[in-house]
């Protein structure tokens, strides 16, 4: 190879090594900005129809399409599951190291246009203070019960939304964590598996499980939300698929319920846990 020195040497009388080393820097930088700007920015998006089928769904996972489960409280748990996603709702005196997820939802809803009742804001903690309590207020059918169920009834669709939200919102992060962790382009990959079909279009099954999936274990990335070091959550799924398997929506089952066997296996006792397992597993067979 034959080298111009006098161009050579004008060139690099013109641009000091320093600036060209600064200069290259931020072009990498802006480049990666720009390119992470165009990987988060594709957000999915859902027509009313889709959110109200997703809904649905979600629904019959969480309380079998009942109006009177909207508002619920699993004995020997420390809190209430309202909504279709079953939300987590801690009293005032009892808090626990799960991600409530009841306020962020009710605050949602309400700066959509949702009328909430009077006596209910996003910072108003539960109003039964234990299960008994709560069994007392649903067995007789309660004011506060009637009002509450009433409003989550008529805001599903709304609800299916913030859950589409929440999944939006929360995939950037998992995905930051994953690159933390040497995971990043399996779990993107398996991402848009689920969510696009080979045409582009975003796949309905996908999306269902994806918004379920995060709704109904969470994230993944929570540091609290932990037994034994292990996680549960989407994270901890999108890395076990099998990408051999040419469905991404039975891979997804499948390594689903490695993690939830697994979550079972290393709960603590008291925790209960095998009293969910069929349900679980029953749930997971919705995303073949």
């Amino acid at each position: 190879m034959i080298f111009n020195k006098k161009r050579c040497e004008a060139t690099q009388s013109k641009v000091p090594h320093s600036s060209f080393l600064i200069s290259h820097s931020i072009l990498f930088l802006v480049c990666s900005l720009l390119f992470g700007s165009f990987l988060f920015a594709s957000e999915l998006k859902l027509s009313d129809a889709q959110a109200r089928r997703i809904a649905h769904m979600i629904w019959q996972n969480e309380g079998s399409g009942q109006r009177w489960q909207l508002v619920w409280w699993n004995k020997g748990e420390e809190f209430a599951s309202c909504g279709i996603g079953h939300f987590i709702w801690y009293t005032k005196e009892q808090r626990m190291w799960f991600k409530e997820s009841f306020p962020p939802m009710l605050k949602f809803l309400i700066a959509h246009g949702a009328k909430a009742p009077k006596w209910l804001t996003p910072q108003t903690p539960c109003v039964w203070n234990s299960y008994e309590r709560w069994k007392q207020a649903k067995e007789q059918n309660s004011p506060k019960m009637r009002e509450l169920t009433v409003f989550l009834d008529r805001t599903q669709g709304l609800q299916a939304r913030y859950m589409l939200r929440r999944l939006n919102e929360s995939f950037p992060k998992i995905l930051r964590y994953a690159e933390r962790h040497g995971q990043g382009k399996i779990v993107e990959k398996n991402y848009r598996r689920l969510l696009y079909r080979k045409d582009g279009s975003v796949d309905p099954q996908g999306a269902y499980i994806l918004i379920d999936y995060i709704n109904f274990k969470g994230d993944g990335v929570t540091k609290s939300e932990r037994y034994q070091g292990k996680g549960w959550g989407l994270y901890q799924v999108l890395t076990r698929m099998d990408l051999r398997d040419p469905d991404p929506h039975h891979a997804f089952a499948v390594a689903a319920r490695k993690v939830l066997e697994r979550l079972i296996r290393i709960a603590p006792p008291e925790r209960k846990l095998w009293r969910f397992k069929k349900g679980w597993f029953k749930r997971l067979e919705s995303y073949k």
